[in-house]
């Protein structure tokens, strides 16, 4: 219901010119009342036009024929009885001779006067004569009737020639061909007949019909004139005062700071009116979603909600499709692209690495390609696509980067956009520097205290983001799970102090042995899982190989001397061995038991046969 009602409105504003400018719309006031009236005079000029050609039916292919009927029955008749009577045969056929001529002549007349009927009149009138086509069966039927009256004269010509030479069943034989063409035309006159009465009654109805027809137009023409002039007075007026009167209470409530900023103008119009409440409307908007989305994203729990409400206002309110977000690690020079997750990054994958490429994190300021081409060199450049990246500055620094890219459009349209969107992100500075110092708060608690490494929490809260990571790279994973081997004696020889301080020494070790942007997590105790991100097969093997060696030749000193320990390394890959992250972990485990059963230090690659054999060890 509400979808019909906007669409007669709709098209009650089009037909009523309440879109148009108002310059426009009182000279189309002018030309529309000037248009209603020539409407009005064409529709009933054209009613009483096809009234004349109606007219013209019944008068040129009805009323001519029916003459003729009219003249042929009685010239048949006596044709008939002139055949019929007992005078000498010489008279009877000078009779009909007669008889003869004064019908065929009537009947030519009949056929010329038709072919012959010259257009007069106005235009409208030769238009209509054009249109009143000649009734082509009944010229037919006229001309089988002349031709057994032409057929009839011939036999009464003929008979005279030899009237003194006939015998009495010759004179037999011509009476009889002379009453069979007066059967056969009689038959046609009568089917004339029947046909033209049709055909009159058939016209003398569209007559009626056309002049019940015309009537109703002009009514309806006249009716619909006065409802569209009264709905086009009352939406000019609308359009007007409506509008006004709301701006005028909506500018005293600011004045007064009661304003509601919830409340929007109705947009009724697409002129000057219209516009200003439309943009009036806008600045409500942004007034009002500003504010409303400030207060929502103070109350969220974590800055990835932040930046998830971010990446929904960029798409809803500023209409930007294609976006990212990228969280900035300045200690380790990183970058991490938050939102949205599935998303592939359109930039080289080094400045997740290296955050230092990105333009828009070193300098602090808004890049845009709309400005400089290839302003960015990290920027990858599809066909027709432009970017501009804007830098969060939170504590100095930027924090993170908003990335927009755009495919080809006016640089007015993109601002404006780009201008909303700057909007929301300047209200949600503040909140964010305060989620980052809650995040860094948090971090403390994921990082064991001892080694200084992160600890079991910390891999689960974060292991569904490095696997998203890593699968939108097409990248894998090897997993080494590294255990001390006889670990315990060393607490029961040297004490806790000494098994904690070759613990120390171990996390050292593997932060050498491992890359910047590998992750080694203390596991619980003296076990240590080591993530190497975006590995191929056999790279782990090597690095686990690397570790071993470097434990096995480390001198760990205590206070009776040095100390010599080893360790066995469990490795597996992901998604290469399995496409389950915390399963990836349990064959890493697995294939670390299998090496201490092997004989300890020592590094096992995880294989399906050690799966099947796993309820061994």
């Amino acid at each position: 219901m509400e979808k019909m009602t906007g669409f007669w409105q709709r098209f009650v504003q089009f037909i009523t010119f309440i879109n148009l400018p108002i310059r426009k719309k009182f000279f189309l006031f002018e030309f529309g009342t000037f248009f209603w009236f020539v409407f009005i005079g064409t529709i009933t000029v054209s009613s009483l036009s096809f009234i004349h050609y109606r007219y013209s039916q019944l008068t040129q292919s009805t009323l001519p024929y029916m003459k003729v009927v009219l003249c042929l029955s009685p010239e048949l008749t006596s044709i008939e009885n002139a055949l019929s009577s007992t005078k000498e045969f010489d008279t009877t056929l000078f009779y009909l001779k007669g008889l003869l001529a004064r019908t065929k002549n009537t009947l030519s007349e009949t056929l010329v006067g038709n072919q012959k009927t010259t257009m007069s009149g106005n235009v409208f009138e030769l238009f209509i004569q054009s249109l009143s086509k000649e009734d082509s069966q009944s010229v037919e039927a006229l001309q089988m009737i002349f031709k057994e009256i032409g057929a009839m004269e011939e036999s009464v010509l003929t008979a005279q020639k030899r009237k003194n030479s006939l015998s009495t069943e010759e004179i037999e034989q011509t009476k009889e061909v002379l009453n069979t063409h007066i059967q056969k035309t009689q038959e046609l006159t009568q089917a004339l007949s029947t046909r033209i009465n049709g055909l009159y009654q058939d016209y003398s109805q569209q007559v009626n019909n056309a002049i019940r027809l015309s009537i109703n137009s002009v009514a309806w023409v006249i009716f619909v004139a006065i409802i569209l002039l009264m709905l086009f007075t009352r939406w000019l007026r609308e359009a007007f005062s409506r509008p006004i009167e709301s701006m005028i209470q909506q500018i005293h409530s600011l004045g007064t700071g009661e304003v509601d900023l919830s409340k929007k103008l109705k947009i009724k119009s697409k002129d000057e009116i219209g516009t200003l409440s439309r943009e009036f409307n806008k600045l409500v908007d942004t007034v009002y979603g500003v504010t409303v989305f400030k207060k929502v994203i103070e109350e969220d729990s974590s800055l990835e909600v932040v930046y998830t409400r971010l990446g929904e206002v960029f798409e809803k309110e500023a209409g930007i499709d294609e976006y990212r977000i990228f969280d900035v690690n300045a200690a380790k020079q990183t970058m991490n692209m938050v939102y949205p997750l599935s998303e592939e990054i359109a930039c080289n994958e080094e400045i997740l690495h290296n955050c230092t490429l990105c333009r828009a994190q070193k300098t602090g300021h808004k890049v845009s390609s709309f400005e400089y081409e290839g302003v960015c060199k990290e920027f990858l450049r599809d066909e027709g696509k432009k970017h501009v990246c804007i830098p969060l500055i939170v504590s100095g620094h930027a924090g993170a980067v908003v990335q927009f890219v755009f495919k080809a459009s006016s640089a007015e349209e993109v601002n404006e956009k780009i201008f909303k969107a700057e909007s929301y992100i300047k209200h949600s500075l503040s909140v964010i520097e305060t989620k980052r110092l809650m995040n860094t708060l948090r971090e403390s608690s994921l990082v064991d205290r001892l080694t200084g490494l992160y600890n079991r929490r910390f891999l689960q809260d974060h292991s569904n983001q490095i696997i998203a990571s890593t699968l939108r790279r097409k990248k894998q994973i090897s997993l080494l799970m590294c255990d001390m081997d006889y670990f315990k004696q060393v607490n029961d020889k040297y004490g806790h102090d000494v098994g904690d301080s070759v613990l120390k020494e171990t996390s050292h070790i593997l932060k050498k042995c491992v890359r910047e942007s590998d992750i080694v997590i203390r596991f619980g105790g003296e076990e240590f899982l080591i993530l190497l991100i975006d590995t191929d097969v056999g790279y782990g093997a090597n690095v686990a190989e690397k570790i071993r060696q470097s434990v096995e030749e480390f001198s760990f000193k205590t206070t009776d001397g040095i100390l010599k320990k080893t360790i066995c390394i469990g490795i597996s890959d992901f998604p290469h061995d399995t496409d389950g992250f915390w399963q990836a972990i349990k064959f890493a485990d697995v294939a670390l038991y299998k090496a201490k059963e092997s004989g300890r230090n020592r590094c096992i690659q995880f294989t399906t046969e050690l799966w099947d054999q796993k309820a061994n060890f």
